[in-house]
């Protein structure tokens, strides 16, 4: 189970995350959430926590949903995680690169 300050470590570095794919300074974040740079800093980092209404500013402004900030991770970029039964079927790195040579020298 994550404890209350490893969560808002996570949240805070989704928020970095999506502030810097905005190509937004922190300044220009709190600014936009009435905030100081100071606090953005300290959010991102974990130190700060924020309250509900913050954090629905936070989605808005970074134009993100709070499910894509809370998990740290989008939908379409989650690892598949595979059985072991299909894992053992797959060839190893080595067994690929040698039918690949074998195949590219028969040519």
């Amino acid at each position: 189970m994550i404890t209350p300050n490893e969560f808002y470590v996570k949240l805070g570095d989704s928020i970095r995350r999506r502030r810097e794919e905005l190509r937004l300074t922190q300044a220009e974040l709190g600014e936009s959430l009435g905030l100081s740079r100071t606090s953005v800093t300290n959010i991102e980092r974990g130190r700060q926590r924020l309250l509900i209404d913050q954090f629905q500013r936070v989605c808005k402004t970074l134009d993100v949903s709070a499910d894509v900030l809370l998990t740290g991770v989008n939908e379409d970029s989650r690892p598949v995680v595979r059985p072991p039964s299909e894992l053992k079927r797959m060839p190893t790195v080595t067994a690929y690169l040698e039918r690949t040579l074998i195949k590219a020298g028969e040519r």
